[in-house]
Order: C-alpha cells, then sequence, then structure tokens
C-alpha cells in the first residue's frame, strides 16, 4: 500500500483525459493501470449477484476485493460496510487462494490515497 500510496501521488493532476473523468473513476483507471503492469489479473466493477465490486485483482496465491470511496463520499467506514453489507467476497468463498477484501479512501481533490484497511 505505501508503493501504491507513491505510485498515485506522482501522476499529475493536470492531465486533460484525467480531469475530465470523475475522482474515483480516475483512481480506479490509475490502480488498474498499476496493478496490470505488475502482472495482476484485473477486474473493473465486477458484478455479482449483490452489487459491484469496484476493483477485483489477482494474483498466484491472492484475490484481492477492492472497495474506493472518496473521502466526501463516507470514506473507509462506507467502503467498510458496503463489502460487509453486499458480500463481496462471497464468491470467492472457493477459491483456493487467499481472499483479501480491501476498503480504501480516496481523496476527493486528487491528493491520493488517504487510508485503506483490511475488513
Amino acid at each position: 500500500m505505501k508503493c501504491l500510496k507513491a505510485l498515485i501521488a506522482d501522476v499529475p493532476y493536470s492531465n486533460k483525459k484525467l480531469a475530465s473523468m470523475d475522482m474515483e473513476e480516475r483512481y480506479r483507471l490509475i490502480m488498474s493501470t498499476i496493478f496490470n503492469a505488475i502482472g495482476c489479473r484485473v477486474e473493473v466493477e465486477k458484478m455479482i449477484a449483490t452489487g459491484r465490486i469496484d476493483m477485483v485483482v489477482e494474483t498466484t496465491n491472492f484475490v484481492y476485493v477492492l472497495e474506493l470511496k472518496l473521502s466526501n463520499n463516507g470514506g473507509i467506514d462506507a467502503a467498510t460496510e458496503q463489502i460487509r453489507a453486499k458480500q463481496y467476497i462471497e464468491p470467492f468463498k472457493a477459491d483456493k487462494r487467499k481472499v483479501v477484501a480491501l476498503a480504501i479512501e480516496l481523496d476527493d481533490k486528487g491528493k491520493g490515497l488517504v487510508d485503506w484497511k483490511e475488513v
């Protein structure tokens, strides 16, 4: 998470394509690009029976279920509640890999990753 925070902080705010996106979409694009670049399998806005997971990142040994929330949209508490209420890890329980759900709070002004916690 420390490296991810540093990479997000390094993206210039003046990029015109990024500036035209809403802030959460911008973060999803940046994060999915980073995870793809390091060799992870990434699915953005994965639809399941109870809703849409912001991002699922898969490695050889782990499945990460990520829910992103902007600070002005409830932040880490809202992300945590959504993961629990919509049972986002349920579809992965039969997977032999370790499943890790992460609630991630992002700055609504584009300043980067604010906080995160395992749910």
